[in-house]
């Protein structure tokens, strides 16, 4: 079995004063490079990162090794960006979707999440009765949720069809579940221990 991972890289962060949350910086880099090493050391074969608004700089500061892909219809929402990752990730049977503004991410969730996976479902990390990322889906399952999303809902509308199949994992302590939606969020994040799933 191979992994593909994918971080949704391409928002306007509008919330943030038009800053790329991509390139935030956190704990002495960008924020992206959180996410790509989390997903790395927990077990992704391949990385794809798509970006979109800002799409130079954000391409400029993906790791070596990343694939990329721009997505020119950023704009019309996080739907098209799961379908030009989906485009771009090919031949992995199991695909690991995050957004980039997942900072509390680490090794441990990833693995944790991919080794309770199984085939025919969709396994999704839950804090409490919050869910998070990545989302693990076998890989007919992922292109099926691109292809139904619609707007800004990413992969949340297959999910809501799929319930049954719904895979719901507590992962309570093993990362921050926190997001970065405004401009204090970040610098929150940073003052909480979040190294309890890094190892």
């Amino acid at each position: 079995m191979t992994v593909g991972g994918i971080v949704l890289a391409a928002g306007g962060g509008t919330r943030l004063g038009g800053r790329a949350k991509a390139l935030l910086p956190h704990r002495g880099h960008p924020l992206l490079h959180t996410v790509v090493a989390a997903l790395t050391a927990g077990g992704c074969d391949e990385i794809t990162v798509v970006a979109g608004a800002y799409a130079d700089d954000v391409v400029a500061a993906c790791p070596p090794g990343i694939r990329t892909v721009v997505n020119p219809r950023w704009a019309e929402g996080m739907s098209t960006s799961l379908r030009a990752g989906m485009d771009a990730t090919t031949g992995h049977e199991v695909i690991a979707l995050t957004v980039v503004d997942f900072p509390g991410i680490t090794a441990g969730l990833v693995r944790t999440v991919l080794a309770a996976h199984r085939p025919g479902t969709i396994t999704v990390p839950m804090f409490g009765d919050r869910p998070g990322h990545p989302v693990v889906f076998d890989r007919r399952d992922a292109e099926a949720a691109a292809r139904e999303a619609v707007g800004d809902e990413g992969a949340r509308r297959f999910l809501a069809g799929h319930r049954d199949r719904v895979r719901r994992l507590d992962c309570t302590g093993l990362a921050d579940p926190g997001d970065v939606d405004v401009p204090g969020d970040l610098a929150l994040l940073d003052r909480r221990d979040v190294t309890r799933g890094d190892t």
